[in-house]
Parts: C-alpha cells; structure tokens; sequence
C-alpha cells in the first residue's frame, strides 16, 4: 500500500539496497520546515552579549567612581553605605567591588578605612587633649575599642599615645559633641 502510493506520487526507490533514509530525496513537507526554520546567527548574539556586558562594565565602573568620591566626601564614615548607594544606582554590589578593586587597587573597605585613619591622624596631630571616645564617635564608631584597634593597625600606637606623641599644643579640648565635629568639618579633616 505504501508502495503503490509512493509510486504513484513518481518517487523512484534507489538502486542499492544499501541506501539509507538520508539519501532518500526530501518531500515536501521537510523543505517547507527547512523554509521556516533558520538556525540563530552566533555571530550576532555574541556581538550582544558582548554589547550587554560592556555597558555593565561601563555603568559598574562610574559607580565605583561615584562611590570614591562619596567616600572622599564623607571623610570615609561608617555612616556612607556602598550598599545603598549601589542600590539607588541599581547596579550589582559585587560588579561595583570589582571594579573598585581593578581601577585603585584596593577595595572599598579598606579605601575607606584608611581616608578614616587619614582623618583621624590629622586630628590626633592638632590636638593633644581631644577625647577618643568622641573621635570614634565622629568617624561612626560605635565603639572605642574597635576604633583604637583600627587605628593601631594603620599606625602602629593606640590613638592616645600617638596623640600624646605626635600631638601640637593647640587645645580642642573645650569643644565637645556637635561642635567639635562641625570644626572637624569645616577644617576639611574628615
């Protein structure tokens, strides 16, 4: 029966008994899929990927610009959050410390800890009898200890005696809280 049918629709069986359906010659139907059907161009989604991940490294790289100089700005307080500021921009954390890291070669934590202890050597050099705990409290230290152990790191001495040390005679002593840091401020300290 489908003998009869193929042989009335002029198909011609091969030669050898050998031949395999490959070779057998396409009927319509698979010509007209071959028609639809066109297999993705690599060439062209490569060159989009390639297109998409530029502008992700583009955007992630003035991110990590923009967070340097926040980090400048805010004197490298704890107060500043990457995080957030990543968030605002919608681009990823992770894609922004790389960056970070590749462009100056240190990555933001430790870039805002030493604009910190940067800071906080300078006050500690213009005054010998500004209180610690206060400074800690300046730079966005919710504990001493931990400011003083930071500080010890970068320089070698506990704040007070590299205070007493490297201290000048001009006394801040007597501007405590807010004011204290407003100086600090408008000193360009932090």
């Amino acid at each position: 029966m489908v003998i009869t049918s193929l042989a009335a629709s002029g198909f011609e069986w091969p030669q050898s008994a050998e031949t395999s359906f490959s070779e057998l010659p396409a009927t319509r139907n698979d010509e007209r899929s071959k028609q639809i059907y066109l297999p993705p161009k690599l060439l062209f989604l490569g060159h989009a990927v390639d297109l998409i991940l530029a502008r992700i490294e583009c955007e992630s790289r003035q991110a990590a610009k923009r967070i340097r100089r926040l980090i400048d700005e805010f004197g490298g307080n704890l107060s500043f959050s990457p995080a957030r500021e990543c968030q605002k921009l919608q681009v990823d954390l992770s894609l922004v410390s790389r960056q970070f890291k590749k462009l100056y070669r240190v990555t933001m934590r430790s870039y805002s800890q030493q604009i910190r202890m940067k800071a906080a050597e300078g006050i500690l050099r213009e005054s010998n009898h500004l209180n610690i705990d206060e400074m800690a409290r300046i730079f966005g230290y919710s504990f001493t200890s931990a400011f003083s152990r930071c500080f010890q790191r970068n320089f070698g001495k506990r704040p007070k005696r590299y205070q007493m040390q490297h201290g000048s005679s001009l006394r801040l002593d007597t501007i405590t809280g807010k004011n204290c840091q407003a100086t600090i401020l408008h000193r360009g300290l932090i």
